[in-house]
C-alpha cells in the first residue's frame, strides 16, 4: 500500500471520466412495479459486448408470486455502468408491437452529443439481423478543484455492431461482432516515473469482438443448453507511465446446461473460461469458473443450492470457493422473506477497468476480484395494489476490491455491512415513483482506510415519472450520496444531483425530449473519480420506423 503522499504525486497526472457516468445522469430505473409500456430497447437491442457478460457469480432475484414485484436485492452491483450522456427511454403505452428501426439524436451545451441508429431486419421467418451504431460524448470546459482554470475536457465514443440469429428446428444460432473507438484527453499532463511530463495528453482506445452462440429451443429435450464463445481485443494507442499494458486479447467461453427432474425441481451447471493475454510484460492468465446448482420452485418455496468453484493461473492464482445459496418463502400471498449467500470471482480485464474509468492507472497488474461471501436477508411485498416495498440488510467480504482514488486504481480487502429499503408506487401509466436509501459501514484497516475517500457512506435516491397529458411525460431524479471518512483525510464532497426531463409524442413515430442535468450546479467528484460538468441541458428527438 502506497502512502498518501505517493498517491498524490501519481494522481497529479490522473485524468477522470466526464460527467455522463454520474449516478444521477443515468436513465431512470425500470419501475419496481409492473407497467404496461414498451421501451426503446425492445426494438433497439444493445448487442455490444453481448457475449462478455460474466455469468458467474449469478444472483437469484426474489420475486413475489401474486403481484409480480421485481425488486433488486443487490444494493450495489459489481458490474460497471454504461457511459451514455443522455440515455433516453421513450415510453409508449399504446404501442402494441415495436417498430424495427430506431433513430435518436440529441445535442446540448459543452457539445454534449448523443446519436443512435438501430435496425432489426427479419430476413426470413427464421433469420434476423440486428444492426446498431452509436456516437456520444462531449467537448467543453469542466470546473476541477485541482486546477486554477477549468479543464478543457474532450471525450467521444463510437460503436458499431452486428448480430445475426438463425432458428433451426431445435436450436438457435447467433453470430455477432462489434467495434468501438474511444478518444479523449487527460485532465493534467501525466508525469512519468522520472517526474517528467508525459508526451501525450490524449488517448485512443479501440475495442473489437466477435462471438458465436448456440442455444437449445426444444423444451421436450431432457437437457437444455446454451454455449457461447468469442474473442475480444482492447488496444490503448499510448502506453501509460504507470500501466505498461497496451493491448489485451481475451477468449471468452461460457455455457449453461440444465435439466428438469420433476415439474418443480431443476439441476444444472454454469461454467465460464477466460483466457487473457497481453503484448507486454503483463502476465497472461486463465480463469475457469464452475457453478453447479439445484433449484426447487413452487408458489411458496424458492430454493437454490449451489456453489462457485473458481480456478485461476497467475494474477490472483489458486482455487477459490464461494456459496450460491438462496431461499425464499412466500406468505400471505403477496409477501416474501428471502435469505441468500452468494459470491464468486469477477475478471479485472481492461474492459472492466475502462467501465470504471478510462483514465485508470496502476503501478502493478490488476488482480481479479473475489467475493467469498455476500450474505443478505430481507422481506418484500405488496400490501395494496400498486404499492410495493423491499427491506434488506447484509454483509459482504471482497478480496482485491477495486478502489478508484481519483483514477489511480488500488486493491485491498474490504468488508461491508449494509442495510436499506426501497418503496415503489405506480398507478396505471400516470404515476411511477421509486424511493430508496442504503447505508454502508466499511471495515478497513488503518493502512487501507484512505482508499475509502470516494466510497459512499450512505445514499438516497428518488425517481418519479408522471403522465401530464396523453402523450406528455415529465420525470425527475434526485441523488444524494454521503462520503465515507477515509482515515485522517478530508471527507470528499457529497454527490448532490437533481435532473429533470420530459418527452412528448409529437407524431405517431416521433418523440421529442429535453433533459436538464445537475440543476443544482454542484461541483464534486464521483465514486470513480470523475468531475461533473455542472449544469447542462440536452434536447433532441427520436424516430421509430
Amino acid at each position: 500500500m502506497k502512502t498518501m503522499n505517493q498517491i498524490k504525486m501519481i494522481l497529479t497526472g490522473a485524468g477522470v471520466l466526464f460527467t455522463s457516468v454520474l449516478c444521477a445522469q443515468e436513465g431512470a430505473k425500470d419501475s419496481t412495479l409492473t407497467r404496461t409500456v414498451v421501451v426503446e430497447n425492445q426494438y433497439n437491442p444493445e448487442v455490444m459486448d453481448a457475449f462478455k457478460v460474466n455469468v458467474l457469480p449469478k444472483v437469484e432475484e426474489p420475486a413475489v408470486a401474486k403481484q409480480h414485484i421485481d425488486y433488486a436485492t443487490a444494493v450495489r452491483p459489481l458490474s460497471g455502468w454504461q457511459g451514455e450522456p443522455i440515455p433516453v427511454i421513450t415510453y409508449n403505452a399504446k404501442q402494441k408491437s415495436p417498430y424495427k428501426g430506431y433513430v435518436r439524436a440529441a445535442y446540448g451545451n459543452r457539445n454534449n452529443t448523443d446519436v443512435k441508429l438501430s435496425y432489426m431486419w427479419d430476413i426470413t421467418s427464421r433469420d434476423q439481423l440486428n444492426v446498431m451504431g452509436t456516437l456520444y460524448g462531449m467537448n467543453g470546459k469542466i470546473p476541477y478543484e485541482r486546477l486554477e482554470e477549468d479543464w478543457k475536457s474532450r471525450f467521444f465514443r463510437t460503436d458499431v455492431s452486428l448480430d445475426y440469429k438463425h432458428e433451426f428446428n431445435r436450436v438457435f444460432m447467433q453470430l455477432g461482432g462489434a467495434f468501438g473507438s474511444q478518444v479523449f484527453n487527460y485532465v493534467l499532463p501525466v508525469l512519468n516515473e522520472g517526474g517528467e511530463p508525459w508526451t501525450s495528453d490524449s488517448q485512443h482506445f479501440t475495442l473489437a469482438d466477435v462471438y458465436a452462440k448456440v442455444t437449445s429451443k426444444d423444451e421436450t429435450l431432457p437437457v437444455q443448453f446454451s454455449l457461447q464463445t468469442g474473442f475480444q481485443s482492447f488496444k490503448r494507442k499510448y502506453a501509460m507511465p504507470y500501466f505498461p499494458g497496451t493491448t489485451e486479447g481475451l477468449v471468452h467461453t461460457v455455457g449453461q446446461i440444465w435439466g428438469t427432474l420433476q415439474e418443480e425441481h431443476t439441476v444444472g451447471i454454469d461454467f465460464a473460461m477466460d483466457n487473457v493475454f497481453y503484448n507486454s510484460d503483463l502476465k497472461d492468465y486463465t480463469l475457469v469458473q464452475v457453478n453447479p446448482y439445484y433449484k426447487w420452485n413452487n408458489e411458496v418455496i424458492d430454493l437454490r443450492l449451489g456453489a462457485h468453484v473458481d480456478a485461476q493461473t497467475l494474477n490472483g492464482s489458486g482455487i477459490k470457493f464461494a456459496p450460491d445459496v438462496h431461499f425464499g418463502y412466500t406468505f400471505a400471498d403477496t409477501y416474501k422473506f428471502y435469505i441468500q449467500a452468494i459470491g464468486g470471482t469477477t475478471l479485472s480485464d481492461f474492459r472492466r477497468l475502462n467501465e470504471m474509468s478510462p483514465y485508470w492507472m496502476s503501478e502493478e497488474q490488476i488482480r481479479s476480484t473475489h467475493t467469498p461471501l455476500d450474505a443478505r436477508l430481507g422481506v418484500k411485498g405488496s400490501p395494496v395494489a400498486g404499492f410495493g416495498f423491499n427491506l434488506f440488510g447484509g454483509y459482504r467480504i471482497v478480496k482485491d476490491e477495486l478502489f478508484s482514488v481519483y483514477s489511480l486504481m488500488e486493491q485491498a480487502k474490504a468488508k461491508t455491512a449494509y442495510a436499506g429499503g426501497r418503496i415503489g408506487y405506480t398507478y396505471k401509466d400516470w404515476v411511477n415513483l421509486d424511493v430508496e436509501a442504503t447505508y454502508y459501514n466499511w471495515n478497513m484497516n488503518q493502512e487501507t482506510e484512505p482508499l475509502l475517500v470516494l466510497k459512499p457512506n450512505y445514499e438516497f435516491n428518488v425517481s418519479a415519472r408522471v403522465k401530464i397529458l396523453s402523450d406528455l411525460y415529465a420525470s425527475m431524479k434526485y441523488c444524494y450520496e454521503g462520503r465515507s471518512q477515509a482515515g485522517t483525510l478530508k471527507k470528499a464532497d457529497p454527490v448532490n444531483d437533481l435532473s429533470l426531463w420530459a418527452d412528448y409524442r409529437l407524431f405517431q413515430r416521433v418523440d421529442v425530449f429535453v433533459r436538464l442535468n445537475n440543476l443544482l450546479n454542484k461541483n464534486y467528484v464521483t465514486e470513480v473519480g470523475c468531475p461533473v460538468q455542472g449544469f447542462y441541458a440536452m434536447g433532441g428527438l427520436s424516430f421509430a420506423f
